[in-house]
């Protein structure tokens, strides 16, 4: 498996989009996360899988002038876009220090020291997980900041649960977990942080509950599945023409309207360490 094949999602217009709006949804939540962690201005920050630059954005308006972000990702149409809304940003908010590299997480060195390592949504996709975080580590100062946030895919819910929804559940599970992808990496963030040798982390977690009409919880995850589609059809989960994609956001809407349902997005958890002192 090569490492583009290993991102479950792929690299599509569509899925680009559907990064920068799940970025603006959690935007308030990861800058708790930055902010608990104690990003601060002038911080040296690298971020994890960086994609289209939701987050090293995030930690470039947090650092300021002074401080500066080094986004990295695997994907050059990712970064090409991460690029364009740093340029745009600078534009409108003034200079910042941001920029981005192509590169493996699995054999990217960094260059030079840290004040944070930050990522989100990244350890899905890294079969060794502990070893990269210890391998990456060692480009912390002393009492720098390891901060990662994860989904617990599995966590994704309805009350009460329909059918349709139970399928749509199965299909977004089965494809990504088809695809190589490992869906529940928050629960497993304690773990990991140990297992790279990393302090005892602190954690909290959050859930948004969706329901009525007007919520947008539908879309956000049909688009997950829209992504997913290729990995759900040639690993034979289900068909294009089982899946109905196109009126799927709506048929689940009504029938969550119709019986009074709310649903859970995925359990977000999010953990912090500062790295050991000599």
């Amino acid at each position: 498996m090569t490492a583009l094949e290993n991102y479950p999602l792929g690299y599509s217009e569509a899925e680009a989009k559907r990064l920068m709006e799940q970025g603006a949804m959690l935007e308030d939540l990861t800058d708790d996360l930055l902010s608990r962690a104690g990003l601060a201005p002038g911080m040296r920050v690298l971020d994890l899988g960086c994609g289209v630059g939701d987050v090293s954005l995030l930690a470039a308006r947090i650092v300021g002038e002074k401080g500066s972000v080094l986004g990295v990702d695997r994907s050059a149409s990712s970064l090409e876009i991460a690029r364009g809304r740093a340029k745009r940003r600078a534009e409108h908010c003034g200079p910042a220090n941001i920029s981005f590299v192509e590169a493996d997480l699995n054999t990217f060195e960094p260059d030079g020291t840290f004040d944070a390592i930050i990522g989100r949504f990244v350890l899905h996709y890294v079969p060794e997980r502990a070893s990269m975080l210890h391998r990456l580590s060692q480009s912390l100062r002393p009492g720098g900041v390891m901060a990662m946030q994860e989904y617990d895919l599995s966590s994704f819910a309805q009350a009460p649960e329909s059918a349709l929804f139970a399928q749509f559940r199965r299909w977004i599970l089965d494809g990504f977990k088809s695809a190589g992808g490992e869906p529940d990496t928050g629960s497993k963030l304690y773990a990991t942080f140990l297992q790279a040798g990393l302090p005892c982390p602190q954690m909290v977690c959050a859930q948004r509950v969706h329901c009525g009409p007007e919520a947008t919880s539908y879309e956000e995850a049909t688009q997950g599945l829209r992504s997913l589609l290729p990995a759900v059809e040639r690993n034979r989960i289900a068909t294009a023409t089982e899946i109905e994609i196109d009126t799927l956001a709506n048929r689940l809407r009504e029938d969550a309207v119709a019986r009074q349902a709310v649903v859970f997005a995925p359990r977000l958890v999010s953990a912090w360490a500062r790295a050991m002192q000599p």
